[in-house]
């Protein structure tokens, strides 16, 4: 397996030297850093492990004016090695970036105490009992401390198996199932073209993959890959790698973004909900401005609480990528204190009734102790999930079991009982109310993925809580007597019973909304409507195709004129009528005359 380690501490406490003991390599690579003899950007280097696996190193740099630096290479380290001058001791720097490390949730952490060829026994012994109490105090567990002197090479072996001995107790849980990196670096090589650097995370990386850079949705292909300083077809998580990328110009990626096999593992968005903690002596305050440090990027936005404790929505200037539980520090904007930590738990525009409803489920299933995945949080909010994985059908099944939550999965779709419930409740509603609902109507109102309304409907019509009529869904009361009619429905009806065979136009009607009504009126087959605006009750329409119809069997012929000799109807009206009965496939028509069906 593979793993990164890093460098932190004050500056000049001999990160960069004790990296060159350790490797071989010096880290610093700018010629600004040659000059000013500190490391102001992120240094990479690497060492073999026992057996033989390259082990990545990254130095960051300790001068507080490069905070944020510190911060993007921090975010991909399984140990830490925290570095402290036995020259002088434990500082605000290490104080510092001890913080960082410990909000940014690095598995484990090992502090070198430097420097030792310059001190006797007695000040090193002091040096590692200011650091042990400090360490513990922020850390609240124990760190291993060793002395080492870059010079002599003391310590340096102890060290190296220190932080071997670590790495193979590393146990992070990967959300992600493939391939992505945090761009740490983007630059151009001749004959290779743009080119982009970062820690590689969750899956392996092959030579010809796609990849889509984030947070721009820009796709392209991986030309080559270079790890530990050699060319090779697949790197393997978490390593250091360099990959050439093809048809990308170098001004449409920068530090910050993610480079990802599959994008749909990230959401891409400016307003998120966070689960948030502020330092020890440090202050956030409600609708602050912030600088926020995530991945290798930093960004600015404001911070609203909630009236959830501990929560709180972040709004930025522009849109990032980020995924479940990522972590976030907030530093002090225009400065380089670090005021707080937070961690992802939302992604997307939240209103109040969403909030709301957030308080109400992290009150009941706090993030962390209770809900461990992301697909348990959207299945509580939203009420159902569907296009989950293997995996997250088998953490929700535990997660919903352990709690005595009552679901059901239909056609893919987990949905919890109470809002099935809820919905068959409104199509019932619905279905109740005069005119009762057609398919559309119902789906467009939904809450839920249209398979599980088409699977209620069909329940519905099954257990005979409503009944189709044509296009309509009704409940069945209202199939026969006057059940839900309104003061106009039953005076409408009044007036066609009134008319008999010469039916009611519209124009007839002046009462207002007498055409809406009308509409209700058809839906539950109460009145059939023929062309030109004429309506019959259906009573009279089925006593006067009966008429029409008796006596003759399927496939007999008939004229208009015989249909007007039975019924005395006009032909005004037994056009309309006969279209009507052709409409509902009781008769076909053969040139003038007519077929029974």
């Amino acid at each position: 397996m593979y793993h990164i380690i890093g460098t932190s501490g004050h500056v000049d406490h001999g990160k960069t030297a004790l990296i060159e003991a350790l490797t071989g390599i010096n880290a610093d690579r700018l010629p600004e850093e040659k000059k000013r003899g500190m490391t102001i950007d992120l240094g990479f280097a690497h060492f073999f492990d026992d057996e033989g696996i390259p082990v990545g190193v990254i130095d960051v740099p300790g001068h507080e004016r490069f905070i944020r630096n510190m911060v993007s290479g921090a975010w991909s380290l399984s140990v830490a090695v925290l570095v402290i001058a036995g020259t002088e001791g434990w500082m605000q720097q290490s104080e510092d970036h001890a913080r960082v490390l410990e909000a940014m949730g690095i598995p484990h952490i090992v502090c070198a105490i430097t420097k030792t060829d310059l001190i006797d026994s007695d000040v090193l012994e002091v040096a590692r009992e200011m650091a042990r109490e400090e360490l513990l105090r922020i850390f609240n567990k124990k760190i291993p401390i060793i002395g080492v002197s870059s010079v002599t090479g003391d310590g340096i072996e102890d060290l190296r198996a220190t932080i071997l001995s670590l790495l193979k107790q590393d146990d992070r849980s990967e959300h992600h199932e493939s391939g992505y990196l945090h761009i740490d670096r983007v630059f151009t090589v001749k004959g290779s073209g743009t080119v982009v650097t970062g820690s590689l995370s969750g899956g392996s990386i092959s030579q010809g993959d796609e990849l889509t850079i984030l947070p721009s949705g820009i796709t392209t292909k991986v030309r080559g890959i270079q790890s530990y300083h050699k060319e090779v077809e697949m790197a393997m998580p978490t390593s250091r790698v360099a990959l050439s990328l093809q048809g990308v110009k170098t001004g449409s990626v920068s530090r910050g973004c993610i480079a990802a096999i599959d994008p749909n593992e990230f959401q891409v968005e400016r307003e998120f909900i966070i689960q948030y903690e502020v330092m020890e002596d440090r202050k956030i305050r409600n609708h602050m401005e912030v600088e926020l440090a995530t991945g290798t990027g930093h960004y600015i936005g404001k911070i609203h609480f909630l009236r959830t404790e501990g929560y709180a929505r972040l709004v930025l200037d522009e849109a990032i990528a980020v995924s479940w539980l990522d972590i976030c520090l907030f530093i002090q904007r225009g400065g380089y204190h670090i005021l707080g930590k937070g961690r992802f738990i939302w992604s997307g525009e939240t209103g109040k009734h969403f909030r709301n409803k957030f308080a109400q489920i992290v009150a009941s299933y706090p993030i962390g102790d209770c809900i461990e995945d992301e697909s348990a949080l959207r299945l509580l909010i939203n009420g159902w999930l569907k296009n989950t994985t293997s995996r997250q059908k088998r953490d929700l099944k535990r997660f919903l079991t352990k709690n005595d939550i009552s679901y059901r999965i239909i056609d893919e779709v987990i949905i919890l009982e109470e809002v099935l419930l809820g919905e068959a409740q409104r199509l019932r509603q619905m279905a109740s109310k005069s005119g009762g609902v057609t398919r559309a109507e119902f789906l467009q109102g939904g809450l839920v993925p249209d398979a599980v309304d088409h699977y209620l409907i069909e329940r519905a019509l099954v257990t005979y809580q409503i009944t189709q009529r044509d296009q309509v869904y009704l409940s069945p009361e209202q199939i026969d007597g006057d059940y839900q009619l309104s003061k106009l429905g039953k005076k409408i009806m009044k007036q066609l019973e009134n008319t008999r065979d010469r039916g009611v136009q519209l124009k007839e009607i002046t009462d207002e909304g007498a055409r809406g009504e009308l509409r209700n009126l058809i839906r539950i087959e109460k009145v059939v409507p023929l062309e030109g605006d004429i309506y019959f009750t259906r009573e009279r329409f089925d006593e006067i195709t009966d008429i029409i119809l008796k006596g003759r069997n399927t496939g007999d012929v008939f004229s208009i004129p015989e249909a007007k000799d039975r019924t005395g109807l006009s032909r005004r009206y037994i056009i309309p009528l006969l279209n009507k009965m052709e409409e509902k496939h009781m008769v076909k028509r053969d040139g003038d005359a007519r077929v029974v069906l």
